[in-house]
């Protein structure tokens, strides 16, 4: 901490437009001022305050004095830093949504024994603690979000008694419930962007759900959050009420980092020349590619999309998953990159082009101490796709392959340049996806749908788990309606095979023909494994 008495006024410094300029300057540089009567107070990252910044502070003491006082007795933030990359396009697109429920990353975990509900409250209180991304809100200072991490709150988990309730009646009102706990939106100017609440419906049956806003987590955070969660939950067995447990006892490490000086080494990292490096990669990479889809839709686009969004479920059998996962040892990749290969055949199939982009989730944690963190590190890659109906033939063959026949190789090769695609654009991943959108505007119709409009998102972690000792537990996702592309297919890989989740925007595809290509991508995927052996 340090302190100064600084002069009402200064000369010989740049000036700001005005106080919510300097305010956003200083959320993103981590300075933090307090008052004391007419002295104004400083906590910032060593070397952080300049002779100049204090020049600013000095000319705008009184207005910061009467911004202070404005907000007296509310809590402060413990840090401050830029929204990363990912928060701020999330953000803004949050903000525009008409249906923001969508945001929410929403579980349903269902819970069989005797569950200590005081201890998971100071579980998920210490979790709070541990993870700040969880008690962060987002403020806009002069056009500049800026996220502040605030002090740790209590978690006071809502209990739900329906033991008493008639059975006919129980399902509805779970079912009514957990819709309730799913869809209620955040207030991203108020901490923390996590909730939970708890349905009792027997003597050792719950159900949990826990909600976090989409800003605050993402697949892989999903997974560490469970996992500090049933480490916290143990340890608050063993640790007398109302003490939180604490990480050594949990037997979690420090966190090397935490999530708002990720996202401000992640900008530094972004320096002009690794950013023009970028930059060139990724358009030459997309030169010429078409940057829309001509999807054969029953519904023109609107002028504005109002984001409502229907969902089909499928399932890939475990026979068909294994054989799946045999064509990817085959081919020497992943099985994403069978199952992304079949997407990019299924679009060009639909929209009769030669090629098509899509884009896809990388987990975007490009240091190890990032692996750790609960946080919104995802990103998307723009992949360009051929369709195995033609891949390796004539001009589209990979150089120096030559030209291949047969239905089995063309398959091979699509998948082979899906994986070059996919392992390629990886290498590049931490160049924002919203640069990649801007700088490809101009290959999109004026007044068309925005990109991307098609998504593939795979689960591969699979199926969340959360261990609770003493306690089965059984996390599933709770599906929101809502897409604010065309398409978002979704994969999950569990013990039963793969789980297929079709998004689509309503006002663009209707229910009907979503369900219809759910099941043409699915025989599409039996089609790779029959014509492959």
């Amino acid at each position: 901490m340090t302190t100064a008495d600084l002069p009402s006024s200064a000369t010989g410094a740049p000036d700001v437009r005005d106080l919510p300029t300097l305010l956003a300057r200083l959320g993103l540089l981590d300075v933090r001022l307090t008052a004391d009567g007419g002295a104004l107070h400083y906590d910032a990252p060593a070397g952080t305050v300049t002779d100049e910044l204090l020049t600013l502070l000095g000319r705008h003491k009184a207005d910061l004095l009467r911004h202070l006082a404005a907000h007296a007795g509310e809590p402060q933030p413990e840090s401050t830093g830029p929204a990363s990359f990912a928060q701020r396009r999330m953000h803004s697109r949050y903000t525009e949504a008409d249906h923001p429920a969508s945001y929410n990353v929403a579980s349903r975990i269902e819970l069989a024994g005797p569950l200590d509900v005081d201890a998971l409250n100071r579980a998920l209180t210490a979790l709070l603690r541990r993870q700040g991304a969880l008690r962060t809100r987002f403020a806009r200072y002069g056009g500049e979000l800026v996220q502040e991490v605030m002090p740790p709150v209590p978690v006071q988990l809502g209990v739900t008694d329906l033991r008493d309730a008639p059975p006919q009646e129980r399902a509805a009102r779970a079912r009514e419930w957990l819709h309730g706990q799913a869809t209620a939106t955040f207030d991203l100017s108020t901490a923390p962007l996590l909730r939970g609440a708890l349905l009792r419906t027997g003597p050792e049956r719950w159900t949990f759900a826990l909600v976090v806003h989409h800003l605050a987590v993402d697949g892989w955070g999903l997974d560490v959050l469970l996992s500090d969660l049933g480490a916290l939950y143990a340890a608050a067995l063993r640790t007398p009420a109302p003490a939180l447990p604490t990480d050594a006892a949990a037997g979690l490490p420090p966190l090397a980092v935490s999530y708002v000086e990720a996202a401000r080494r992640m900008a530094a990292h972004l320096s002009a020349a690794r950013l023009d490096s970028l930059r060139s990669w990724w358009r030459q990479a997309l030169a010429g590619a078409p940057m829309a889809l001509d999807l054969p839709c029953v519904r023109q686009h609107p002028d504005r999309s109002s984001d409502e969004g229907g969902m089909v479920a499928r399932r890939v059998g475990r026979e068909l998953a294994d054989r799946l996962a045999a064509l990817a040892r085959a081919r020497n990749t992943t099985l994403f990159t069978v199952l992304l290969s079949a997407y990019g055949t299924l679009l060009c199939r639909l929209t009769g082009q030669p090629e098509v982009v899509v884009a896809a989730n990388v987990a975007n944690r490009i240091r190890h101490e990032y692996e750790p963190l609960v946080g919104m590190f995802t990103n998307n890659i723009a992949l360009r796709l051929g369709t195995a109906d033609t891949a390796g033939d004539g001009a589209g063959a990979a150089a120096g392959a030559g030209a291949v026949s047969g239905a089995g190789e063309r398959i091979g090769a699509a998948i082979d340049a899906a994986a070059r695609t996919f392992f390629a654009a990886a290498d590049h991943q931490e160049y924002p996806f919203a640069m990649v959108v801007a700088d490809h505007a101009d290959a999109r119709p004026a007044h068309g749908p925005g990109f991307p409009q098609a998504v593939i998102v795979m689960e591969s972690q699979g199926v969340p788990v959360l261990d609770l000792p003493g306690l089965t537990a059984e996390v599933r996702d709770v599906p929101i309606a809502g897409s604010v592309t065309d398409l978002c297919l979704t994969l999950t890989p569990d013990a039963d095979g793969i789980e297929l989740l079709l998004l689509h925007n309503s006002d663009r595809v209707s229910h009907a023909t979503a369900e219809r290509w759910a099941t043409d991508y699915t025989a599409l995927l039996g089609e790779y494994v029959q014509v492959a052996d």
